[in-house]
């Protein structure tokens, strides 16, 4: 009868423990997939704050001007408020790029701080190091991507009837200030498109976002970094070549392991497009044909002297990642479920892909407004 009663509190035991197992090993379960889905959110929000602080500035700065012009009077007529407003959007839009690059070195930089620090990733400086990469790759790619933005030009130049309206708007807010008649507004305006838009840029989208999204898969992080940087610029002409160039732009971040090379090859993609607002068509036609061609050959040795990208090789440093144990806890999900699930299931990715779209539409409708 003993061993009766003993052999039968033993089976109630495992019965009443079984559940609580399961149960904890849910909340466990549960507690790993949050932790992957809340660096993808990270990720997202590092646009997110971007769009916030460039929203801030845009209100700011109108508001300053406007006020400027009520304070020193004029003669508006009846038509007071509505003179003023007219005039500030003219003066808002003539000093657009000096704004913006002012604005875009504080927030692009904070966001990437904020976002590597809160989510428990790594420290900016991790990445701003010598590359470990031979300079003869490094210059290899800063010509490489010159032949991938060459070639969208060509593309969008026959996309042109559907995304003309979109390509006019942005050239008119960018080339206004390149070749405005106040030297002081061109050559800041240029400095920023050259130099100072792609370090600050690079500082948030392959500095923050790329290990930020990198956790599980270096590969997947490279296509998020590159698609947010797509969206990151708010128009269709522009959207398909950011992310074409965020993807090599991962690339030789993940290789030489340091965003100085990817900061270079920004430099030379977005100083031979200022370059090009100074010089007739047919020179331009002639420069991108002959950097399309020495481009993709360059794109071509670059890739077979590095290679694809390695899981195991490539892994960024990043701080607190999702261990080979917490996967093993979590299987048998599929490594798909836990980067584009998790990346797509993101509240703030949606966020910003919705603003991002209504910007597009806004800034077509700019394009068709202007004729």
């Amino acid at each position: 009868m003993d061993n009766i009663t003993v052999q039968t509190h033993t089976d109630m035991l495992v019965q009443r423990t079984a559940p609580v197992q399961e149960r904890t090993m849910t909340m466990e379960q549960k507690q790993i997939k949050n932790k992957i889905t809340a660096r993808y959110n990270w990720s997202a929000l590092g646009i997110g704050f971007q769009i916030i602080g460039a929203i801030i500035t845009i209100v700011a700065a109108m508001g300053i001007i406007g006020c400027c012009l009520f304070l020193k009077g004029g003669d508006y007529g009846d038509k007071l408020f509505a003179g003023i407003y007219k005039e500030t959007m003219n003066i808002f839009i003539e000093y657009n790029l000096v704004i913006t690059g002012i604005a875009m070195i504080i927030i692009n930089t904070l966001s990437a701080v904020i976002i590597l620090k809160h989510s428990k990733t790594a420290k900016l400086r991790d990445f701003i190091k010598k590359p470990q990469m031979k300079t003869l790759d490094i210059v290899l790619a800063c010509i490489a991507i010159l032949g991938i933005s060459s070639t969208d030009s060509f593309i969008m130049s026959f996309l042109s009837k559907i995304f003309g309206s979109s390509s006019k708007a942005v050239g008119s807010l960018i080339g206004g200030g390149i070749t405005s008649d106040n030297l002081f507004i061109s050559i800041l305006s240029i400095a920023y498109i050259a130099i100072i838009g792609p370090i600050s840029e690079e500082i948030l989208c392959r500095g923050a976002i790329l290990p930020t999204s990198s956790h599980i898969s270096p590969k997947f992080g490279l296509f998020v970094s590159a698609f947010l940087f797509g969206l990151m610029h708010g128009n269709i002409t522009q959207l398909f070549n950011a992310f074409l160039l965020g993807l090599l732009l991962g690339y030789v971040t993940l290789k030489s392991r340091s965003i100085i090379p990817a900061m270079l090859m920004h430099i030379a993609n977005n100083s031979l497009a200022t370059i090009e607002a100074f010089i007739p068509s047919k020179a331009t036609n002639i420069i991108e044909l002959t950097a399309c061609i020495v481009g993709l050959i360059c794109l071509v040795v670059l890739i077979w002297r590095n290679g694809r990208i390695d899981e195991k090789v490539e892994k960024l440093p990043i701080e607190n990642p999702v261990t080979s144990e917490e996967l093993e806890v979590l299987e048998p999900v599929k490594k798909g479920e836990l980067t584009i699930k998790s990346f797509f299931k993101s509240w703030a990715f949606w966020c910003v892909f919705g603003y991002e779209a209504l910007n597009c539409l806004l800034i077509m409708f700019m394009g068709n407004m202007m004729g």
